[in-house]
């Protein structure tokens, strides 16, 4: 027998099956051996086994858990502490991929900009061109020539992923959705997205339309922290729109501890995405996941290694504590007045408002007491942001004030 045509079908049986599976044609061919050549032969098909168990152990670390070598091409994963950026986790992060609609969330970026800067309110009424109507789905199935308010537009984005919504978007923004790509692009420039090109609104498959994790997670990052009021919508479960109730994607935001958002996608050549949030004991993190071989299996991966994550910070599932704010009792005076800025889930949410708000609206806030107080509604409870001291009517000043600028605000007395 050949002994180097031997060999190399060793090399291919031990390469394909696991100690202890070899296939009978493989013990024939030991059975076939002379003794005097088995003995070395066999130390040779010790070790080549041996080598195959860790190239395999590798392979699966380096491809991330859970998913399959089918799409280990597509596989990209990081998770980031959102207070300091740190990445804790990072798998193929830099790796060029396709954000499908992962690209929503910068659409979404853009459309709550122009809302800040009074381009437009929630009540705009967004024109539907032919273009934008013949989208394929998901999508809303928006007619030509009907509108679509802005607030629901981005309820349409957030819940239903619709890529007629988003066409409808970037073309009553900035013309034509090929310069509303541009002017994506030139947004993920400034945010620090150095590998991103946008060449649509919506994520709809384009060969140049690329991304990788990290910049997803510093576009997420830049979400969270810019527009923290606009933020909390991602947590919305279900919108209905023209009579018709659209339940989000997002799964695990539903199952996970903290969970607070954000988006997914999927084409078939990225596979299933997911970028996603969560807060435990006041500590978000931001996490991103590119090539899942379905959406729960997407799911399974995200949720093993942000779970990993908050333990190494010392975060338990059965440790978390909830932070209880003692409403202040106050006496009644003439500025016996709050304006309400903000009603979230998370007390470090609120806090971010108010920075916000102070630091936009200096005139309207400025040597007003800031609080953060803790209220029930609905059997859950809730952190408001709160500015105190006012006056009845300068209550109503601000508050007026606030809303010019598509701010929400409410008094309390």
């Amino acid at each position: 027998m050949d002994h180097l045509s031997t060999m190399q079908n060793l090399i291919v049986v031990v390469s394909t099956y696991g100690e202890g599976e070899m296939p009978n044609n493989a013990n024939q061919f030991w059975e076939s051996l002379s003794a005097s050549t088995a003995p070395r032969l066999e130390n040779l098909k010790s070790t080549l086994v041996s080598f195959a168990k860790f190239a395999a152990l590798a392979l699966l670390v380096c491809i991330g858990p859970g998913i399959s070598t089918a799409h280990a091409n597509k596989y990209a994963a990081i998770v980031i502490e959102e207070s300091t950026g740190k990445v804790l986790f990072s798998r193929n992060a830099e790796h060029l991929r396709y954000p499908a609609s992962l690209t929503k969330i910068m659409t979404l970026y853009i459309l709550f900009d122009q809302l800040e800067k009074d381009q437009m309110t929630n009540q705009t009424k967004l024109k539907v061109s032919k273009i934008a109507a013949s989208r394929s789905p998901s999508k809303l199935y928006l007619e030509e020539g009907s509108t679509i308010k802005v607030e629901d537009a981005i309820m349409a984005l957030i819940i239903k992923s619709a890529n007629d919504v988003a066409t409808v978007v970037a073309e009553n923004i900035s013309g034509t959705e090929r310069e509303f790509a541009k002017l994506m692009t030139s947004y993920a420039r400034d945010l620090g997205m150095t590998n991103t090109t946008f060449k649509n609104a919506s994520g709809l498959p384009n060969r140049a339309q690329l991304t990788t994790a990290r910049d997803i997670s510093i576009l997420s990052h830049a979400l969270i922290s810019n527009f923290p009021e606009k933020y909390e919508l991602f947590n919305t479960q279900k919108f209905t729109y023209s009579g018709k109730t659209y339940k989000t994607h997002n799964k695990l935001m539903l199952s996970y501890e903290g969970a607070d958002g954000i988006k997914t996608g999927y084409i078939r050549a990225s596979g299933f995405q997911l970028a996603f949030s969560a807060v435990r004991n006041d500590k978000r993190l931001i996490g991103v996941i590119f090539g899942g071989d379905s959406g729960n299996q997407r799911d399974r991966s995200l949720k093993i290694i942000m779970d990993k994550e908050f333990a190494e910070l010392g975060i338990n599932k059965k440790e978390i504590k909830t932070t209880i704010v003692k409403k202040e009792t106050k006496k009644i005076n003439t500025n016996s007045y709050s304006i309400v800025v903000g009603t979230f889930k998370y007390r470090n949410s609120a806090e971010k408002q108010i920075k916000l708000i102070k630091s936009k609206y200096p005139k309207t806030t400025t040597a007003k007491k800031s609080n953060i107080v803790l209220i029930q509604a609905s059997g859950k409870q809730l952190y408001e942001s709160r500015f105190e001291n006012f006056s009845k009517q300068e209550a109503y000043t601000a508050c007026k004030r606030l809303k010019k600028y598509n701010r929400d605000c409410f008094i309390r007395s």
